[in-house]
């Protein structure tokens, strides 16, 4: 046995990832990792006593050599002998109908596949080329990107999907030792020239940090892997008190809203208040690929904990939290929200934010929509963004211009009807200066042209 396999054997082992007479289905692009996979699988089935099938998927966005993916490991699935399932997808189609995330709808879509072979095909597991320098890439990316502090636990070696499990066999082994691997055997592979572009943020990372990483400890993968699986364990039990306080602190009315009453849930401990918010919007959202994120819920912890007053809370998807005192209802079934005061503003997801108007902030320049585009430079003396409404002495400086310009007068020039000036949409940073009208002017943080930004806004109108 090739030292290769028997360390990958090894990890399965330890983490009971396989049962005697399973069927396991291999998710393989054609590339480096999962071919990998495939080999070192045919010459593990033999200990498992294991049936084995590969499926592919291509999403035609790569053209004629997506096509030619399909078609290496077709070929590479009959000279093992193993059963192979295809799909061609109609990614870009979607896209159109639909908009949205590109990389969000191929995996919809892929994954949708993946359910379909396994449901009737009688699969138990779906394997994926998941390995530890991955898992750095992960942490990495959770922690820059804002990810919510305690869901930073990597990627799980496996997890419920379908009829049975999605596993990770080679998070035990890094990229360097499975290319070796594939070197020793003579085994040819596909390559993706998107994984070069430094335009996505999972590439930079893989490109520029984590071979720093390595220079300071080569041993890095070990330690995130350590890290990880503390992380799992810590967040295992604090889930288990979570999910207990839950039940004692959010109930369901007559409409079918989550409520929360605030004097209750601020006798909580702040760790606990952060769990029970995502335990309720795992709830609210189900299965969605909403992205949650820190910044979001501090925000909702902000106005958990508050007992004065009143305050509405826009959050992903037209979902809302109102709060009346300490009386906290989160709507439990999408709504048009009514745009009234100040709402914070939320990334990754589509915001009604008044006037016709919707905006959509994401931190993955990639995102290609079709709407009205704009590249934006922001830090986190800028955070949290809002949406508010014009108040006397509005003021918005404009690039290329020497000094501020009155929106009243913006309103009066762009003929904005005097019945709409009340409730057009002002994106505010967090000192209350105004950087946007949305839909008129942008300020000088705004480019249509990207260099250096580290977001995009789209705006559409809505019909």
């Amino acid at each position: 046995m090739h030292p290769f396999v028997r360390k990958v054997k090894q990890y399965i082992d330890q983490h009971r990832l396989i049962e005697e007479k399973e069927r396991l289905l291999i998710a393989c692009s054609g590339g480096t990792d999962s071919v990998a996979v495939v080999l070192a699988m045919r010459e593990l089935a033999v200990f498992y006593s294991c049936e084995l099938g590969i499926v592919h998927t291509d999403h035609q966005l790569r053209g004629k050599e997506s096509a030619e993916d399909l078609e290496f490991v077709k070929e590479l699935a009959n000279r093992l002998k193993l059963p192979f399932y295809s799909a061609t997808l109609e990614v870009m189609s979607r896209v159109e109908q639909e908009g949205g995330n590109v990389q969000v709808i191929c995996r919809q879509e892929r994954y949708s596949f993946f359910d379909e072979v396994m449901e009737a095909y009688n699969y138990n597991k779906l394997l994926l080329g998941h390995h530890a320098d991955d898992q750095i890439e992960n942490v990495l990316m959770s922690l820059i990107r804002g990810t919510i502090s305690s869901t930073i636990t990597g990627i799980p070696k496996k997890r419920p999907f379908s009829s049975g499990q999605i596993i990770r066999p080679f998070l035990g082994v890094t990229k360097q030792e499975i290319a070796t691997y594939l070197k020793d055997q003579q085994q040819l592979h596909r390559h993706d020239p998107s994984n070069d572009k430094h335009t996505y943020t999972r590439n930079r990372i893989r490109h520029r940090l984590v071979p720093l990483l390595k220079e300071e400890n080569p041993n890095i993968s070990d330690r995130i892997m350590h890290f990880v699986e503390k992380q799992l364990q810590d967040e295992k039990y604090l889930q288990e008190i979570a999910a207990k306080k839950y039940e004692q602190l959010v109930t369901v009315n007559e409409e079918g809203a989550l409520v929360i009453d605030s004097l209750s849930f601020s006798t909580v401990p702040i760790a606990l208040q952060r769990r029970v918010i995502l335990l309720l919007l795992e709830y609210l959202y189900k299965n969605s690929d909403i992205l949650l994120n820190d910044r979001l819920i501090e925000s909702i912890l902000a106005a958990c904990n508050n007992h004065e007053g009143n305050e509405v809370l826009h959050l992903p998807n037209a979902f809302h939290l109102t709060r009346h005192y300490n009386h906290i209802q989160f709507s439990a079934h999408k709504t048009a929200p009514v745009i009234r005061g100040e709402f914070v503003l939320s990334e990754d997801c589509w915001i009604n934010c008044g006037a016709g108007f919707s905006i959509y902030l994401t931190r993955n320049l990639t995102d290609d929509l079709s709407q009205e585009k704009w590249f934006v430079q922001l830090e986190n003396h800028h955070f949290p963004l809002s949406i508010r409404q014009k108040v006397q002495g509005d003021r918005i400086r404009i690039k290329g211009m020497s000094s501020s310009k009155k929106v009243s007068r913006l309103f009066i020039d762009e003929k904005v009807l005097p019945e709409d000036r009340m409730s057009w949409p002002l994106l505010v940073q967090a000192n209350n200066d105004i950087i946007a009208v949305i839909g008129l002017r942008y300020g000088e943080l705004f480019s249509k042209q990207h260099s250096s930004q580290n977001y995009v806004m789209f705006v559409k109108r809505d019909k």
